[in-house]
Order: C-alpha cells, then sequence, then structure tokens
C-alpha cells in the first residue's frame, strides 16, 4: 500500500500566455514552476504533450510517487473527450486528445476541465471559499472566467459541459466578440477592456508595468482616469448582477489581474448591483485569496471529480 505522505498530485493551467505547473503533496505545495505557453506553440503538436509531461516529471520530488495530473484549460473544453477547442486563445494545446497522450506517457489518472473550475476549486478546497455552500468565482483577465460550485461540486449543463457564462449580452454595443454574440459581456468586462482605454488616456504608461498605488495616485488627480475605473465596475456588474440573481451564491470570489484594482472599481461595481429590497441580491464579494496560483492548485483536485 502507497504512504500517503510519499505521493504527490500534479496540477497545470494551461493559458493563452503562460503554463503553470503545480507539485502537491501532503503537506502542501512542493514544487512549481511557470512556462511561457508560446514555447509549446512552437513544438510539433507531437511533441507538445511528451514536453509537457517531462516538465511535470522534473518537478517530483526525490522518492515521491506521482499519482494524478489535473489540466485546467481557457475553454471551451470537452471533458469527456479530454480535448481542448479553443482556436481563439489557447489553439496550440487544441484540437487534439492531450489527456489521452498524457495518460499514455505517464500511465496515471488525468483529467481536464475548464481553467475556471479549476480556479474555483483551489479557492474552494485551499483558499477564500473554504466552508462555502455555493461559490462563484469570477476571474478578469485577458477574457472572463465564470465557475460555481454547489457544495464543491462544479455546475455543469445539460451536456455536462462547462457554462461560458462569460459570454453573456450585457450592452447594445454593435462589435461582435469573438464568440458570435453581440454586446458581449467579456468585451466590456475583461482586463482587456480597462487595459486598452487606461492606455488610451495615458499613452506612455504601460498598464502592466504599474501597480494600485500608481492608479490610485492617477484616480484622485485625474477624473478621467477614475472615470474608467468606475465604467469598468458598472460593465463587470451588468453580467453580475445576472449570475447573482440567477445562482443565489452565498459568496463570490473575485480573481485575475484586474481584480488587483478592485478599490478603485468597487463604487461603480456596486452602483450596478443596486436591487429594491424585494429582490435582494447577496453582495458578498471578496478577492481571491491564492492568486495566480489558484488555477495550478486546484487542478490538482480535478482527477478526484472525475
Amino acid at each position: 500500500m502507497t504512504n500517503a505522505s510519499t505521493v504527490v498530485k500534479a496540477g497545470i493551467d494551461l493559458g493563452g500566455t503562460g503554463t503553470r505547473i503545480i507539485i502537491r503533496g501532503e503537506s502542501g505545495i512542493l514544487n512549481t514552476m511557470t512556462l511561457p505557453t508560446a514555447e509549446f506553440c512552437q513544438l510539433e503538436q507531437k511533441d507538445r504533450a511528451q514536453t509537457l509531461a517531462s516538465h511535470v516529471l522534473a518537478l517530483i520530488p526525490k522518492g515521491m510517487e506521482l499519482i494524478s495530473l489535473g489540466l485546467g484549460a481557457s475553454g471551451p473544453v470537452d471533458t469527456a473527450s479530454g480535448i481542448i477547442n479553443n482556436k481563439d486563445t489557447l489553439e496550440c494545446f487544441s484540437f487534439f486528445p492531450l489527456v489521452d497522450e498524457l495518460k499514455k506517457i505517464l500511465g496515471i489518472n488525468v483529467a481536464i476541465d475548464n481553467d475556471a473550475v479549476a480556479a474555483v476549486l483551489g479557492e474552494y478546497h485551499f483558499g477564500a471559499g473554504k466552508n462555502s455552500q455555493r461559490l462563484l468565482m469570477v476571474t478578469l483577465g485577458t477574457g472572463i472566467g465564470v465557475a460555481l460550485l454547489d457544495k464543491g461540486i462544479p455546475f455543469r449543463t445539460s451536456d455536462h459541459q462547462h457554462p461560458e457564462a462569460g459570454h453573456i449580452p450585457v450592452s447594445g454595443n454593435p462589435a461582435t466578440c469573438y464568440c458570435g454574440l453581440r454586446g458581449c459581456w467579456e468585451m466590456l468586462a475583461s482586463r482587456t477592456w480597462l487595459q486598452q482605454n487606461l492606455e488610451a488616456l495615458l499613452p506612455r504608461t504601460p498598464f502592466e508595468k504599474q501597480d494600485i498605488s500608481f492608479y490610485q495616485t492617477m484616480s484622485a488627480e485625474r477624473e478621467e482616469v477614475a472615470a474608467i475605473f468606475h465604467r469598468y465596475g458598472n460593465y463587470l456588474g451588468r453580467g453580475l448582477v445576472t449570475l447573482l440573481t440567477l445562482y443565489g451564491p452565498d459568496l463570490t470570489i473575485l480573481s485575475g489581474s484586474a481584480a488587483h484594482y478592485y478599490p478603485l472599481f468597487k463604487s461603480g461595481l456596486e452602483e450596478s448591483l443596486m436591487r429594491a429590497d424585494a429582490y435582494a441580491i447577496n453582495k458578498r464579494i471578496v478577492p481571491s485569496e491564492l492568486g495566480d496560483i489558484a488555477g495550478a492548485l486546484g487542478a490538482t483536485v480535478i482527477p478526484e471529480l472525475n
């Protein structure tokens, strides 16, 4: 019988920009690595699973045994076939049986889910979502990721897939999202919108090179900067109020790079969430506790769901 103290589980967060790997043991995180996803895109498709597996194995501490691997991937993801179908932001890992190939190479249980599911599992088991009965998580990055857990189990559609709830209509904007929808929430409330509008106003200020203190100062000095954050909060609230009304979570977690600016867009968000008392919704909203590691850490739990 395998000693629980000598076995480890691996989790991978496959993102359009970065690929993060975590090795988790009984005592917690034992090893981690982040690689540019572009490195895998330069390889022949037949070599991508092998290279990914090699990186995982290189992180296993000596004397320990890897027993499972979970992957969280930017969707759409077919959890039954183990195939990613994302031509827009994760094409190099899409349209081939990545999970089956990793199973053959590693000889262990391998499972995959949407990256939003991986992140909410991370917060539920190890972060801000502990003890939540119905946990909603919204990740504000290049796009918008949404996932809901009901007593720790991911909410699914009738065909057992993860609903892409970042793609819902929230405005009359005539621009068409890559999902095919006009007025899509992701186009207005992802970090991409915030970044583009701030850089247009401050053209010599790269968004990703500034922290919240810089934008707090700029918002105090320039009304138009404060107005962008307020508008962003409004846009975020337009979609979030729908999710809170339909799902009724007891806790909502905001994560992703744009969530760092929550104090600056909080007033705009709260304005969009206002309802009459008879239609009140649970507005308990907190920032992510795990930050960027939530997806890879949560991915270590995914094989346990199957």
